[in-house]
């Protein structure tokens, strides 16, 4: 028996929890971190980082070598769950609140098994259908659908929050055949080894202007804890996941992050519940 036959429902379901809990931190050390780090340059801090890490965990075991015919691939999974991602998530938090970021980061799961049905990975029922149709409706209340203010800073953080989730399910619902074939860690290591570069490469001239020592120790604390326990760990546990279940079974533990959030935002940033966010988040 292999060990992901052997692997017991309750581990997975742990995974996922632990996985989520620690992406609905990254709203809270990402909004403390950002008022003195310039967006790109966090998330090519956040990356790096991550990535080296990842590959020194990798080489701690045997490494095992990625075949010359999947780097295509794994090149695309890397610009959707790691380059695009990051920097839309980055960006969307840094215009809009904690909050807004944690309930639309819950369309996850809809985009996701939107993916999967439309690349004929798994089939739509009448009740999925509908839940589609309600987060979409959720979404579109936090936007202000009746009236896009494209001046507004949180609208346009909305706005590429929802891009990032759109570019997250199409990581989770390509990427999972091939992990079939590799380790967990090797995965992980080589889509964030790839999806580093672009990142780097766009944060550049922040770089060149960075002067570390005008970011106090609080924000350096907050970006390690994004690192270590909102980037590392989480993305480990759900690639480990994913190789063991359903893609829309992953995405849909992303529910846990608003109730989390929410919270935490709430007591740690000041910021406020309103009318509006708690009908979106419902819906």
């Amino acid at each position: 028996m292999s060990p992901r036959s052997a692997t017991r429902p309750w581990e997975i379901h742990l995974a996922l929890a632990g996985a989520q809990t620690g992406f609905a931190l990254f709203p809270i050390f990402g909004k403390l971190a950002l008022a003195s780090i310039p967006p790109f340059l966090f998330a090519a801090f956040r990356v790096v980082a991550a990535a080296v890490l990842l590959e020194g965990i990798r080489r701690l075991r045997a490494p095992e070598q990625v075949r010359a015919a999947d780097r295509p691939r794994l090149l695309l999974y890397a610009l959707l769950g790691v380059s695009f991602n990051q920097v839309l998530f980055i960006f969307g938090l840094f215009l809009t609140t904690a909050i807004n970021t944690s309930i639309l980061t819950a369309t996850i799961p809809v985009f996701t098994l939107a993916a999967a049905v439309l690349l004929g990975r798994e089939k739509l029922s009448l009740r999925a259908g509908l839940g589609i149709l309600l987060a979409g409706a959720g979404a579109m209340a936090l936007l202000n659908a009746q009236r896009f203010d494209w001046s507004s800073d949180s609208f346009r953080g909305d706005l590429l929050l929802l891009m990032n989730c759109t570019s997250y399910s199409l990581y989770l619902v390509l990427s999972r055949p091939i992990l079939a074939h590799y380790r967990v860690i090797t995965f992980t290591a080589t889509v964030f080894r790839y999806g580093a570069a672009l990142i780097v490469l766009i944060a550049l001239p922040d770089l060149l202007r960075f002067h570390p020592s005008g970011v106090p120790p609080i924000a350096w604390a907050c970006l390690g804890a994004v690192i270590l326990f909102c980037t590392v760990i989480p993305y480990l546990l759900n690639s480990w996941a994913l190789a063991r279940t359903h893609a829309s079974r992953v995405a849909f533990y992303v529910f846990l992050q608003p109730l989390i959030t929410t919270v935490l935002a709430i007591a740690i940033l000041g910021e406020v519940l309103t009318v509006k966010t708690v009908v979106a988040g419902l819906l």
